[in-house]
């Protein structure tokens, strides 16, 4: 299983706007129909009005892929403008246990 922490900082006051268009947008419900896809949640941080913690567990290196290539995943890419000052991610590979 491949796992990915996206930690998204907004610009001031955008947090949520942000998640809202990406709802209304339906991105979350698309990706998480994917094949492979096994979580895709986002949280808001409890310590900061600006930062967005996004989880994804896939199946497989080649699911993730798929997704990256995906329209969705696209469409996310270009709104990240209006909304995101900074993106950073970790990688993780795990097993349920």
């Amino acid at each position: 299983m491949i796992i990915l922490h996206v930690t998204y900082t907004t610009k001031p006051g955008e947090a949520q706007n942000f998640i809202a268009a990406i709802e209304a947008a339906g991105i979350d419900k698309a990706t998480r129909a994917e094949r492979g896809c096994l979580q895709y949640d986002y949280f808001y941080a409890a310590q900061t009005d600006d930062q967005i913690l996004l989880v994804e567990h896939w199946t497989d290196a080649d699911a993730l892929k798929a997704h990256t290539c995906a329209p969705h995943f696209q469409q996310l890419g270009g709104m990240k403008g209006q909304y995101v000052l900074e993106t950073t991610m970790k990688k993780f590979v795990g097993e349920t246990i």
